[in-house]
């Protein structure tokens, strides 16, 4: 990007300074080291519309976040404000088909990216979710880099939009309850499967 500035939301959440940031993800209450809080959230949870609402100061909102319900994948559009409308759209999130194990891998795709065939930015989240960085692109440029700790602790770059990085985390922490519970439930249909062929070769062998 031009400048090295990476503009998302709006330019007034670029500074050329570090920014420090934590965010309660039970309460949705993202603040700074001195305690001063930059955003709140419309309710500490998703909606059962899938739906959330970043605030600013004031309580204005800043960006609302949608999750699309029939993908079974995962993929998140992100609204200027609380619209809805196409027109303010401002990115996307999608997971990356190329999953590994152990690890969860975003695309960010700004809405002008109309081909989507290269992301804006990706993002990286691994060692048991505890920490992630938020790429350049497909670049080895990190812009943004957190760290799970009874909640996000986030280091975000000089002139990085901080209101972008706080949504994509908010996204992010979903996509988790959604993964933990995905993977509880495999877990489960599997301990299921080896439980009823256990008892199966019992009765074969004359066990039962």
């Amino acid at each position: 990007m031009a400048n090295d500035q990476f503009s998302v939301i709006s330019d007034s959440y670029c500074v050329p300074y570090y920014v420090d940031l934590r965010i309660d993800t039970k309460t949705g209450v993202t603040y700074d080291r001195n305690g001063q809080v930059h955003f709140s959230t419309e309710a500490p949870l998703w909606t059962l519309h899938h739906r959330r609402v970043l605030l600013g100061a004031g309580r204005n909102p800043v960006v609302t976040l949608y999750k699309e319900r029939k993908l079974t994948h995962g993929r998140w559009n992100v609204f200027k404000g609380e619209s809805n409308d196409s027109s303010q759209l401002l990115f996307t999130v999608k997971k990356s088909s190329k999953f590994q194990r152990g690890d969860l891998k975003l695309h960010v795709f700004l809405a002008n990216n109309i081909d989507g065939n290269v992301c804006d930015f990706r993002v990286n989240v691994g060692c048991g979710k505890s920490l992630c960085d938020v790429y350049d692109g497909e670049s080895q440029k990190i812009i943004a880099k957190m760290e799970k700790n009874d909640g996000f602790n986030v280091l975000i770059l000089p002139n990085v939009d901080y209101a972008f990085i706080v949504a994509l985390l908010l996204i992010i922490e979903e996509m988790h309850d959604y993964y933990d519970s995905t993977k509880a439930v495999a877990q489960g249909i599997s301990q299921g499967l080896t439980l009823s062929m256990g008892v199966v070769q019992m009765i074969n062998g004359g066990g039962i």
